[in-house]
């Protein structure tokens, strides 16, 4: 069983259910949470959660509803993070009550990963459309004030400020104008839309847990200018208030994980850990015996037949020589 034991000592330690998730954070993954979280003779229910979660990112949606679920079955949500928590990993970590990384861990921006249109399966960064506003919004003032104030400065002040203005608002639109039309106004608002939904989760999941500043949500939707920017160790104690160290327990079990969550699976891995796991694997396995018992092989129930077959040639044989002999 994978660092069942390792998993059973951090359990024990926090009277904690201990998961692992490695991988995309999408509605398929949710569902994996949700069928390991079923309580069992094996794997009892316990009052606190621990997930250690590797992951790129994902679907803001998915990241809400694993996070909530968390939040609602668990006095206290440790989110252990081993290596990278990027995007959607970063809002689901919005929702825990503490986060514990390591000098290696990696959180992100509060991004999210949009759909590329007309590419199958293909996603893009949401801070994409927002970085590309900024930018075009930046180049067209820098194309007005140059030429204002080249015209300002060329006539020596005999054209007025305001004459300026008018003719290089109207050469900066002029230039900017066909850039501006090649974007999509649907896409355009469809995106913005979708960065307001990760933040409008991102605000729900803080105020449930209370582990991050007030402004910690802005601060991940708008003061980094990539998707793959790091927020390492040192940063997130910034943005969060309970940032922690693994305990040895904790080290111990993502030393025993091992590449399972030093980087993101493909499928994704999602797995309980903690509990008596070797009893549960037991039960669904019969002993030997019995199943030879219940179920004979084709070639084992060949040779039952041919003995049978002998026996009943036996009986007949004795049957014949006791007809021959003569009566008394």
């Amino acid at each position: 069983m994978i660092a069942n034991k390792e998993a059973n000592v951090v359990a024990d330690a926090l009277d904690a259910r201990v998961f692992v998730y490695s991988g995309v954070i999408d509605a398929k993954g949710y569902g994996r949470v949700l069928q390991e979280m079923q309580p069992s003779e094996e794997q009892p229910y316990r009052p606190n959660s621990v997930l250690v979660l590797t992951t790129r990112g994902g679907l803001a949606d998915s990241a809400y509803q694993i996070a909530r679920l968390l939040q609602n079955t668990s006095k206290t949500f440790y989110l252990c993070v081993p290596t990278i928590c990027k995007s959607a990993g970063t809002l689901l970590a919005l929702g825990a009550n503490q986060i514990i990384m390591t000098d290696v861990s990696e959180l992100g921006p509060l991004d999210v990963q949009l759909m590329r249109r007309d590419e199958l399966g293909q996603r893009r960064s949401g801070l994409v459309v927002r970085t590309a506003l900024e930018g075009l919004a930046e180049e067209t003032f820098q194309v007005f004030e140059r030429v204002m104030l080249g015209i300002t400065i060329g006539s020596r002040r005999a054209v007025s400020f305001e004459v300026a203005s008018r003719i290089a608002a109207s050469i900066s639109t002029g230039v900017m104008a066909p850039v501006y039309g090649q974007i999509n106004p649907d896409a355009l608002g469809s995106d913005l839309r979708d960065l307001q939904v990760a933040t409008a989760y991102g605000e729900r999941l803080s105020q449930h847990c209370e582990n991050s500043h007030p402004d910690t949500v802005r601060t991940l939707v708008e003061d980094y200018p990539a998707h793959e920017f790091i927020i390492d160790k040192a940063e997130a104690e910034r943005l969060f208030k309970v940032v922690a160290e693994p305990s040895e327990e904790l080290s111990s079990l993502m030393r025993a994980l091992g590449p399972l969550v030093y980087s993101e699976q493909t499928p994704h891995f999602v797995k309980r850990l903690d509990g008596n796991l070797e009893a549960k694997g037991n039960e669904t396995t019969k002993p030997p015996g019995k199943a030879e018992a219940s179920s004979p092989s084709v070639d084992g129930g060949r040779e039952t037949a041919r003995n049978g077959n002998r026996g009943r040639k036996q009986k007949t044989g004795k049957a014949a020589q006791e007809a021959k002999r003569p009566r008394d």
